[in-house]
């Protein structure tokens, strides 16, 4: 009895070794990454509104007790 795995094919998947890689366009039309888009677009949106309320309301803090 032999301690190797057989080989199933032999070579290499013929299903992605023929396929280019898919271009920008065919990415974009994917609804994942408009998604993924989407929710880094409104944490950074949230991010920056906040971090500007607080520089804000810090300035307004401190020109009203000066």
């Amino acid at each position: 009895m032999s301690s190797e795995r057989p080989v199933a094919s032999g070579g290499d998947d013929p299903a992605t070794g023929d396929r280019p890689r898919p271009g920008l366009r065919v990415i974009a039309r994917d609804r994942r990454v408009w998604l993924i888009l989407g929710v880094v677009a409104a944490v950074l949106v949230c991010c920056c509104a906040s971090a500007a309320g607080t520089l804000f309301a810090l300035a307004a803090g401190l020109f009203t007790t000066g």
